[in-house]
């Protein structure tokens, strides 16, 4: 249309108030680790209106511009994986059942719910910072664990996000003390805190 501009949708944070009593995952942690993604998302709509106002003044071709695009993925996928994460956790999470359509559905591929979850704990375990997360190929149904390195290195095109482990120190270093925050404690603490419907609606 002639004359109209691009002008980016504002992101808002979510409310997660809810998480609060989780097993093992203290409340101070979870208020750390909120305020950590709420300034992803205030960073992401800055991003966006930056980006923005150069293009609207033909400036595309900018160092500036280029650097934040680059940037955009950090920053975007640094909030939306959180929402992934924080959307996938309860207070008054039970345990997997066989009948979950997401039970199911990794069973068929690893052979078991162990047998996955085992396969995703070594992805959560390896060194380095980012994120495990279970991925299913709508093309053919494949289910798979992946390490994604920092917030935005190493996405799978066309991946649809079923269940997202975060796994940055940010996520544990609250947790428990005496510190040092322990890993391994943590990513048991999460699986018996996953909402194991919101996971199975994902499957679409």
């Amino acid at each position: 249309m002639s004359g109209s501009k691009y002008a980016p949708t504002e992101y808002k944070a979510k409310d997660y108030k809810h998480l609060r009593g989780l097993v093992g995952i203290t409340d101070e942690q979870i208020e750390v680790h909120l305020k950590l993604y709420g300034g992803y998302v205030d960073r992401t709509n800055a991003l966006f209106a930056r980006v923005a106002g150069l293009s609207n003044e033909g400036k595309t071709g900018d160092s500036s511009f280029q650097e934040l695009k680059r940037r955009a993925g950090w920053e975007w996928n640094g909030m939306r994986l959180h929402e992934y994460y924080f959307d996938g956790l309860t207070a008054k999470a039970g345990e997997l059942r066989a009948d979950n359509p997401f039970a199911k559905a990794v069973a068929a591929q690893f052979g078991s719910v162990e047998a996955w979850k085992a396969d995703l704990v070594g992805v959560a375990k390896m060194p380095g910072v980012g994120w495990a997360l279970t991925y299913l190929d709508p093309n053919n149904g494949q289910v798979w664990n992946h390490w994604v390195e920092d917030h935005q290195d190493g996405h799978p095109a066309g991946g649809r996000l079923l269940l997202a482990l975060d796994v940055w120190e940010h996520a544990f270093a609250v947790y428990r003390k005496p510190l040092p925050p322990e890993r391994a404690a943590y990513i048991e603490d999460f699986f018996a805190n996953v909402d194991w419907d919101v996971i199975a609606e994902r499957l679409g």
